[in-house]
């Protein structure tokens, strides 16, 4: 009788751990007890975290949670909303699995930015290099400063702004009256003018080449690094996506993490899906893989999805990515706008004035560079102005 016992004792002491442990396995994996059912259901788990954080999360208007956090729903969608004083609130409709976790990542931008200058003597000229992280520009005579500059669009020691670089000095050559190029690599500036052109290179202050006579092939190898650059970018996408991309699509730019395209379709044509199956979790925003000409789109390849952007004609500027590779910056008139890749939250950061040929972000996202002249009574020429976002 006592062996008996012994063996039962350990029986139901097993079965009690793997019940146990099967509890907290399902548990994890989100289901609930339904006291109405008396059963277990599944539920989805949202993540919410937002830039910056502390931001209320509310679930179909009722307030939720506060980010960064997670918390389990039933399965469905809800239209996720997450708002923070000062700041834009961020809004999408979500689709929530059971068993997933539904990822979400509000950078938040704030209702009354503030202005700080970067410049001011007066600039003509700003060219921003083709990696976002370094602009060049002309400050013209008589002034003491006069000559080509070029600003590093990064902080310095402990947050501060770095202090700008004289290229050269505006000695007999006119460089109000040049244009003035990157090469590809951000490492030369080219600089030319009615009679002569210069290539200069960064960290060598004050020494130029004179290539007046090379020019067209030094430009010709810069087109061709560009090409080869966009075609290495290209190769990582799935064959499909590549075939699509230079036979019915002109690519506009890659997002800063090389993994979506920004393009305007040239032809009509249907997205091959290249994930199959799909996968779960993603972005629940309606996806257009039909696309037509004349109309712009972001192809995610993470995710295999293809977005519809917008029409040629809502821009009357500039788009662009923003560093984060989730939004793009569009530059239009009299305001600058910000939305996210899927067309989503597109809310206006800037409808001050500024001089709409140039707008650039920060290289980390914390703010965006404009050129405008906020006091045309003291200054003929405009200066660089920083619009913080953070």
């Amino acid at each position: 009788m006592g062996k008996f016992r012994s063996t039962f004792i350990s029986i139901v002491t097993i079965c009690s751990i793997i019940a146990a442990a099967a509890v907290v396995i399902a548990y994890g994996r989100g289901y609930r007890l339904d006291f109405k059912k008396s059963s277990l259901k599944p539920t989805g788990l949202i993540s919410a975290t937002s830039d910056p954080v502390g931001a209320q999360v509310l679930v179909d208007g009722t307030l939720k949670t506060a980010t960064n956090n997670s918390f389990n729903i039933d399965p469905g969608y809800y239209t996720i909303r997450i708002t923070k004083e000062s700041y834009i609130p961020w809004e999408k409709k979500i689709r929530v699995q059971g068993e997933v976790v539904s990822a979400i990542t509000a950078f938040l931008f704030p209702t009354n930015p503030s202005l700080s200058p970067l410049t001011t003597l007066g600039i003509a000229n700003p060219t921003l290099s083709p990696d976002g992280t370094k602009v060049a520009y002309v400050i013209p005579s008589p002034v003491e400063r006069a000559g080509l500059w070029y600003y590093e669009l990064s902080e310095g020691p402990l947050g501060r702004n770095r202090d700008p670089i004289q290229i050269d000095q505006n000695t007999t050559f006119d460089f109000r009256k040049s244009t003035v190029t990157w090469s590809p690599d951000a490492t030369q500036l080219l600089v030319e003018n009615t009679a002569r052109s210069r290539l200069y290179t960064l960290g060598k202050p004050n020494t130029f080449a004179d290539v007046t006579i090379t020019r067209k092939t030094l430009l010709a190898d810069w087109d061709a690094a560009k090409i080869d650059t966009e075609k290495q970018k290209l190769a990582a996408f799935k064959p499909a996506i590549v075939n699509m991309a230079t036979s019915s699509a002109k690519i506009i730019s890659f997002s800063p993490d090389e993994t979506k395209i920004l393009y305007e379709a040239t032809a009509s044509a249907t997205i091959p899906q290249v994930i199959v199956p799909s996968l779960i979790g993603t972005n629940s925003t309606t996806e257009d893989r039909g696309i037509k000409p004349g109309k712009l789109y972001i192809y995610d390849s993470k995710e295999d999805k293809n977005y519809f952007l917008l029409n040629k004609k809502e821009i009357s500027g500039a788009i662009q990515w923003f560093p984060t590779s989730k939004h793009l910056l569009l530059t239009l008139k009299g305001k600058i706008d910000i939305m996210e890749y899927d067309r989503t939250n597109w809310v206006t950061i800037y409808s001050g004035p500024f001089v709409d040929d140039f707008v650039a972000p920060w290289s980390n996202g914390s703010r965006i560079i404009i050129l405008t002249n906020l006091n045309g009574d003291a200054l003929t020429l405009p200066n660089l102005y920083t619009v913080n976002l953070r």
